[in-house]
């Protein structure tokens, strides 16, 4: 990979080259590497190494943007970009290239992530096949580790740059009916505790065989984190964009300071947070602030970049996107507060209910309410008289997670990283004591 100076010479030239009255270059650079494994059995080993250069320029109010994969090819982006931002109509509501600020560092580079070969991978994996021989299950999925860098340079004089390493493993099991699916990702390889996750899923895919029906209705549910996960990257995504805010297509519209969800719910974005995946500035080189979305259930805030923040009359809290993208600003770095209770002592709570281990194939049905429809998956159970009486077969569900939010009665004080829309996200696990299904499948 080239270094860090590097990347700004070559940047300014282009910038020194463009004839528009704006111009702005976003660099990413990566290596990864991955090992699959399927039936047991390590079957691919694959290495990338791969730039983007995303290039945005503006004549007055028209824009363009261009990519390519690398710094020394990027003039004839450049001429693209600016091809495409002569013959575009105005975008009202560009807001110009925010100016340099100051950013603060963030260690997020392991050692240890950067340097796993595939024997080392493979080591990890061996974990996981272990402990679905075990058991008699069936183990696939993959292990991931790599390293990278990012910079933005803009005419305003905005020169940032980050490097940082990420590594995740994701596995599923199967054993007769049963299935069950967990996914580890950090900073930090010591972050992806794989035995530990492989007996877990081991434990689920054995109790998950020989499912029972139950029928649809409302239940007290114990969600684990990754079910969390879908519902908290749902109510980002239909609620925390200052984007939609502005167009009043948010739930958070005109609910600023009102209770929107339960005291217990605290929903925060921190991109300098070492327990997440950190990341100092966003996609304009924005240094990003951290944003308490939900405040105990009370809406706080949402996200902006510069042109939102423009739109609405405040600052751009760091959270753009690619130029090239069109959602407008979003939370990458999301966290929920953590109680302190646990699954365990959720479960002995219940006396009846469902353990939910991961929500599939969610879809958003009701905007504005942050009602979703989806089904459950790869682990669902019947909770009697605080104990798990035995496996269920999938129901599907129709539920508005504010609601859900409203319900919740307990937190565990342990938080597990899991994947957001585009980043990590860190939850907890979860109690809500009422929760909407409404079919049942056959599996």
């Amino acid at each position: 990979m080239i270094d860090r100076e590097e990347i700004f010479e070559l940047a300014g030239q282009l910038i020194d080259d463009s004839p528009a009255d704006d111009t702005e270059i976003f660099f990413e650079e990566g290596e990864h590497h991955l090992t699959r494994f399927a039936n047991n059995t390590i079957h691919q080993n694959v290495s990338v190494t791969n730039a983007e250069v995303l290039i945005r320029v503006a004549f007055g109010r028209k824009v363009g943007v261009a990519s390519t994969n690398g710094l020394q090819t990027a003039q004839r982006a450049l001429d693209e970009a600016c091809a495409m931002a002569r013959v575009s109509d105005d975008s009202p509501g560009y807001a110009g290239l925010p100016r340099p600020q100051p950013v603060e560092e963030v260690h997020a580079f392991d050692g240890s992530a950067a340097g796993c070969d595939a024997a080392g991978r493979a080591a990890r994996v061996r974990n996981v096949v272990e402990e679905a021989k075990r058991v008699g299950a069936i183990a696939a999925g993959a292990l991931s580790t790599g390293a990278g860098q990012s910079a933005v340079v803009n005419s305003n004089g905005v020169r940032v740059h980050h490097r940082g390493t990420q590594a995740k493993l994701n596995m599923v099991m199967m054993k007769g009916g049963g299935s069950a699916t967990a996914v580890r990702l950090g900073w930090k390889l010591a972050d992806i505790d794989d035995t530990a996750a492989a007996g877990q899923v081991a434990e689920r895919a054995v109790r998950g065989d020989e499912a029972k029906d139950v029928e649809p209705g409302e239940y007290a549910v114990v969600l684990e984190p990754q079910a969390v996960a879908v519902l908290t990257r749902f109510l980002a995504y239909v609620g925390f964009s200052g984007k939609a805010y502005h167009e009043k297509r948010s739930f958070m519209s005109g609910k600023l300071g009102l209770p929107v969800t339960g005291p217990l719910i605290t929903i925060t974005d921190d991109g300098l947070d070492p327990a997440g995946i950190p990341m100092p500035f966003d996609y304009e080189g924005v240094p990003k602030r951290k944003v308490v979305l939900i405040d105990r259930g009370v809406a706080t805030g949402v996200c902006f970049d510069t042109e939102t923040a423009a739109a609405e009359g405040t600052e751009s809290t760091g959270h753009a996107l690619p130029a090239n993208s069109s959602f407008g600003p979003f939370p990458l770095h999301l966290a929920m507060d953590a109680g302190d209770s646990s699954i365990k002592q959720m479960i002995a709570s219940t006396a009846k209910g469902l353990l939910v281990c991961n929500f599939h194939y969610a879809n958003v049905a009701e905007r504005m309410k942050a009602v979703v429809t989806g089904m459950t998956r790869f682990g669902l159970f019947l909770i009697r008289d605080g104990r798990i009486a035995h496996a269920v077969k999938n129901l599907r569900f129709t539920q508005g997670i504010l609601e859900a939010f409203e319900d919740v009665s307990a937190l565990t004080a342990d938080r597990q990283m899991v994947e957001g829309m585009a980043g990590g996200m860190l939850v907890p696990g979860m109690k809500c004591e009422a929760f909407n299904f409404t079919g049942k499948t056959e599996f």
